[in-house]
């Protein structure tokens, strides 16, 4: 269970770490603005803190459920990718 925790906590720190790449990348060219600035800041603090709590829950014997936690963002986030993958290497029609 120690090696799926940190697997699925690696996934959603990787994916954290996107979109803090895109929220930066939003401030620069002026596409977070003040209409979406409640979203992105919920994406900013919220993937950040589970992270954490879900760390806290494993070090103090909760493993099943910072497993169903991470398992909530980290699922989508591994489907999202091997979409990415079957596309670039099935090169498919998309017409």
């Amino acid at each position: 269970m120690n090696i799926l925790f940190w697997a699925l906590w690696w996934v959603v720190a990787a994916g954290t770490l996107v979109f803090f790449y895109f929220f930066f990348a939003g401030l620069t060219d002026g596409s977070v603005s003040g209409f979406n600035s409640g979203i992105w800041t919920g994406i900013v603090i919220g993937f950040p803190a589970l992270l954490a709590a879900t760390y806290w829950l494993k070090l103090h014997g909760w493993v099943k459920l910072a497993l169903l936690l991470l398992s909530i963002p980290a699922l989508p986030m591994v489907g999202y990718l091997i979409f990415l993958i079957a596309a670039v290497v099935l090169h498919p029609r998309w017409n």
